[in-house]
């Protein structure tokens, strides 16, 4: 389970990123892919060329690189979110196609595109084939949000009827089912207001009784992946204008709060807790990566300004866990 969300400031500067629900780490921490850094596509064998620095969180699995979600050094993101009973891979590749794994498709469009226009025509040659890492790596079921600094934003999800893309008007993004049905689903809480009712539509009487937040009575409060999705997108169709940075990082891992999951929460069908192991906000403008974990609430922050990208190899950083403190005292 994880969310995907998008946010523009007032002056169009636009943030994205994710809370990676899990019930397992799985060696994650920040990436740098510089240009130019080699590796070996699993379904072809080929060697694949990187071509744009890109920065994210993902892991190294038999000195092959993944992301979960990552930008460019051109402002465009993607991340890949669990997508379980409904993604499907094809077999065997599929002649006349660019054939790629899942796990390549977030290096395969940041490392040659700069924007969703780009990324959504150039999705028209591709196939997605079930090639796992290795023999202990099964492939995961993902689909993918992507955005760009102009604030466009896609969905890619591939079933058994194939690949489809979606405008995402709404700029977020959860788990299944499919995304047409979320946007779908959304009509069913049209009536939701940040707006406190004064008075009640049946007698006209004041409603001070329910206090603040009457508006938003009959959103759903479950972890469930269409709840998050209701609740992720009305606070973003109500945001206020963000007049800074800052404002628009604070801002935006507070709302991913709003759909954290938290140990005690949800369990999986093995009995592990879920939870939200970390979130991540991205500087779509200036390349700059932020995330906080679930023990260590800091924000961390990576700028790829600050990296030298004429390397040939990963560069890799720490992954924050334990808490650290701010003493006033």
């Amino acid at each position: 389970m994880c969310t995907a969300l998008s946010i523009k400031t007032a002056d169009n500067k636009v943030f994205f990123g994710r809370n990676m629900d899990l019930a397992y780490n799985f060696n994650q921490r920040v990436l740098i892919m510089p240009p130019n850094y080699q590796y070996q596509d699993k379904v072809t064998g080929n060697v694949v060329i990187n071509h744009k620095a890109i920065i994210g969180m993902g892991t190294v699995i038999d000195n092959h690189a993944t992301f979960a979600e990552a930008m460019n050094k051109d402002g465009l993101a993607c991340a890949g979110l669990n997508f379980g009973g409904y993604a499907y891979f094809e077999k065997e590749s599929v002649e006349g196609k660019l054939n790629i794994a899942p796990y390549d498709l977030i290096q395969w469009a940041l490392s040659n595109y700069t924007t969703v226009a780009e990324v959504k025509e150039a999705i028209k040659e591709i196939e997605l084939v079930d090639a796992p890492i290795n023999s202990e790596t099964p492939v995961a079921t993902l689909h993918w949000m992507l955005s760009d600094k102009s604030g466009e934003s896609i969905v890619v999800e591939k079933t058994v009827e194939g690949i489809k893309v979606y405008d995402n008007p709404v700029g977020v993004m959860t788990n299944n089912p499919t995304f047409d049905w979320h946007l779908t689903n959304l009509n069913e809480y049209l009536f939701l207001s940040p707006v406190h009712h004064k008075k009640s539509v049946w007698s006209n009487k004041e409603l001070h009784s329910l206090g603040i937040g009457s508006g938003t009575l009959g959103i759903p409060g479950d972890f469930a992946s269409v709840s998050r999705f209701v609740r992720i997108a009305f606070i973003r169709a109500n945001i206020p204008s963000i007049n800074s940075d800052n404002e628009a990082v604070s801002q935006f891992f507070n709302m991913l709060d709003y759909v954290k999951m938290v140990r005690g929460g949800a369990m999986t069908e093995e009995g592990v807790e879920d939870l939200t192991i970390y979130s991540s906000c991205m500087d779509l403008d200036h390349g700059i990566y932020f995330y906080r974990t679930y023990d260590n609430s800091r924000i961390n922050v990576i700028d790829i300004r600050k990296e030298n990208v004429e390397t040939t190899d990963i560069i890799s950083f720490p992954y924050l866990t334990e808490q650290d403190y701010n003493f006033q005292n």
